[in-house]
C-alpha cells in the first residue's frame, strides 16, 4: 500500500473526520499503560492526531519519541498540558532506530497497513520492546482485506501474547505483549 503524501495529514488528522471514524485520542490512548519512567515510540505519528494526547496520558516522567518519515514536514504542535518529554524523529517502521529492549510500548496508529513489509515491521517491535513491553495496533479494516486482517493477526500470536482485541466498524485494535 502506497504511503500517505505528508500533504494529507492535516486533513486525515482532522478531529472531526476522525471523530466520526470512532477515534477519541483521550480515550484510545488508554490502550498503553501509563507507568512513571515509561519509554514510548508512536510508529508512523504523521499529524499528530494521537501525539500530544498520548504524552499527556504518559505524564511528565515519561519519553515520547513520535516517528514518522516525513517527521520534518510535518508541523508538530506543542502540548498543551504537562506530559512525557516528546522527541520527533523521521524514521522507517521497518528499520526503528532504537537499541534492543529499550522500549516499554510502541503505538501504531493506523500505519501498520502503509508499511510495505508488516513481517519487518513486528520483528523490529519484537526487537525493540523490553520484556513485558506492549505493542498497541489500531488497523483500518476497510484498508485491511480479510486476508491480510488474518495475516496480521497471526504475526503478532507467533511474536507476542494478544492481551487486548477491538473490533469496530473501522478499525481493529490489538494490544499485544512480549513474553
Amino acid at each position: 500500500m502506497p504511503r500517505t503524501p505528508a500533504r494529507c495529514y492535516h486533513f486525515i488528522s482532522h478531529r472531526a473526520i476522525r471523530a466520526a471514524l470512532g477515534d477519541r485520542p483521550r480515550r484510545d490512548v488508554r490502550w498503553i499503560p501509563a507507568r512513571p519512567g515509561t519509554v514510548c515510540a508512536e510508529i508512523g505519528s504523521g499529524g499528530g492526531f494521537y501525539t500530544a494526547e498520548l504524552a499527556r496520558h504518559l505524564g511528565p516522567q515519561s519519553l515520547l519519541v513520535a516517528l514518522d518519515p516525513a517527521a520534518a514536514d510535518i508541523p508538530h504542535e506543542p502540548p498543551a498540558a504537562p506530559g512525557a518529554r516528546t522527541a520527533y524523529l523521521a524514521g522507517d517502521g521497518c528499520a526503528l532506530p532504537f537499541a534492543t529492549a529499550t522500549l516499554d510500548a510502541l503505538l501504531y496508529s493506523y500505519s501498520l497497513e502503509e508499511m510495505p513489509d508488516a513481517r519487518a515491521a513486528l520483528s523490529e517491535a519484537e526487537r525493540v520492546l523490553r520484556p513485558g513491553g506492549q505493542v498497541v495496533l489500531f488497523l483500518w479494516r476497510p484498508v485491511l482485506h480479510a486476508r491480510r486482517a488474518a495475516s496480521v493477526l497471526a504475526l503478532c500470536r507467533e511474536r507476542f501474547e494478544v492481551v487486548r482485541a477491538e473490533r469496530g466498524m473501522q478499525n481493529l485494535r490489538l494490544a499485544c505483549r512480549k513474553p
